[in-house]
């Protein structure tokens, strides 16, 4: 807007300073029109001086005779030698008006003929000062308002931002608390239009999702007592299954001691094989269901795998099992030294179980994503397809003589060190892999 003013402004003044230029020069030239006709050198001087004491904008003036020479000037030093050719009229041209650029800077020329059809000319030379001055002055305050505006706007902007862009992270903070699941939380944002609407909005859905996340938890924790009663529930029956076989025995062989009192030395045999069998069915259920006796310390495993191996090395030679043992160097777990190796003795046992008729028996160790893994593998008939979903609930076996808890335990002890067990069917058999962190 400044630059279109300045150009509008410095026309409106140039046309102007032409205009009077040309009044000026009119006026003169018939003022010493007829001192030229007489050859009065004299009076156009004084009549030049006189005209340039009134008007400070006319830088010279000049007049030529009747011969087309210069008659009278206003040149303290001369003129100079190409003074005519400054702005020449033709001889049928009364007025011109001419921009020179000279070393005194921009003059406007104004040239007029005293006498139709003849030589005579008077020439004034009136400078654009006033017009630079002006436009500097315009210059100088375009650059003032600008430095203003820029100011004023700076601040206005900075203010209105913050009063946008306040409620906004106010918003962004709040969407970030719900997204972590701070639900129940409100913001209050003292404003009438959209944002004031949407933190409306955001604090219903925080109500409601407080809400929703209350009936979920009670829901969670009613599924859960059910998931437990009913845990509690196969856990109890499939332990009463258990001990009934040999309290069965039990039964018969007392009925039979009722009735004959001599006992032979077979039937106490049986006696007490049924009675082994139900504490080992007990103590192997106390370790399934025990968790709050745990004593962390550091765990080696690759010592413990070559212990176990050494404690079923009976077994193995029996049932012509080979052995292959592929031992990476370890760090120490934390974890309990007693349950891991239990769950260890019970994997490599239950690999073993897997090959009565012999096979290979594949024991690894590594260390993967930062965490200890065991693989167990065995050469036997595998897991079918349709019970692998149930391989670690309680009691579930698909052995004859089988209680059913060995691989449930397994199962408990990785929970409780924060680890994994899980396993998979291959060509030759099963892989089991218990994986356990390097700390709790």
């Amino acid at each position: 807007m400044g630059l279109a003013i300045r150009d509008i402004v410095t026309e409106s003044m140039r046309e102007e300073l032409t205009k009077q230029g040309i009044s000026i020069a009119k006026n003169l030239s018939d003022r010493i029109a007829n001192s030229v006709l007489l050859k009065d050198q004299y009076g156009v001087g004084e009549a030049a001086r006189d005209v340039m004491d009134k008007e400070k904008d006319i830088e010279y003036v000049f007049a030529t005779s009747a011969n087309g020479e210069i008659f009278s000037h206003t040149f303290n030093d001369g003129h100079p030698p190409d003074l005519l050719r400054w702005n020449p009229l033709r001889v049928d041209q009364l007025l011109s008006v001419q921009l020179l650029d000279t070393e005194k800077g921009l003059i406007r020329d104004v040239g007029v003929r005293m006498f139709g059809g003849m030589n005579p000319e008077l020439h004034i030379g009136i400078r654009e000062e006033r017009i630079r001055l002006t436009l500097n002055r315009i210059r100088n305050l375009i650059v003032m308002l600008t430095i203003v505006v820029t100011m004023i706007g700076s601040v206005l902007s900075f203010f209105l931002s913050r009063l946008t862009t306040k409620p906004l992270k106010t918003l962004v903070e709040f969407t970030h608390a719900l997204s972590k699941g701070e639900f129940g939380k409100t913001i209050t944002i003292r404003s009438r239009d959209e944002v004031g609407d949407l933190s409306e909005t955001f604090n219903i859905l925080s109500g409601e999702l407080k809400s929703y996340q209350e009936r979920m938890e009670e829901t969670y924790r009613r599924m859960l007592r059910t998931e437990k009663l009913t845990a509690l529930g196969r856990l109890s029956a499939g332990l009463a299954h258990e001990i009934r076989n040999p309290l069965t025995s039990i039964k018969v062989l007392f009925q039979t001691f009722k009735d004959n009192p001599g006992m032979t030395r077979e039937d106490i045999s049986v006696g007490l094989s049924a009675a082994e069998q139900m504490n080992d069915l007990i103590t192997r259920f106390l370790g399934f269901a025990r968790s709050d006796d745990f004593h962390p310390a550091d765990v080696y495993l690759n010592p413990m795998l070559k212990q176990i191996l050494h404690l079923t090395q009976f077994q193995i030679k029996n049932q012509g099992i080979d052995v292959s043992m592929d031992s990476a160097e370890l760090p120490s777990v934390k974890g309990d030294g007693a349950l891991i190796r239990q769950a260890l003795l019970n994997l490599v046992l239950n690999a073993i179980e897997a090959m009565p008729s012999g096979g290979r028996l594949t024991i690894s160790s590594r260390v993967e994503n930062g965490k200890v893994s065991i693989a167990v593998g065995d050469t036997g008939a595998g897991i079918p397809e349709n019970v692998k979903d149930k391989i670690f609930d309680p009691f579930f076996t698909t052995k004859s003589d089988g209680t059913g808890l060995g691989l449930s335990i397994v199962y408990n002890i990785a929970r409780l060190h924060n680890g994994d067990i899980r396993f998979e069917n291959n060509e030759g058999g099963t892989t089991f892999k218990l994986e356990l962190p390097v700390g709790l």
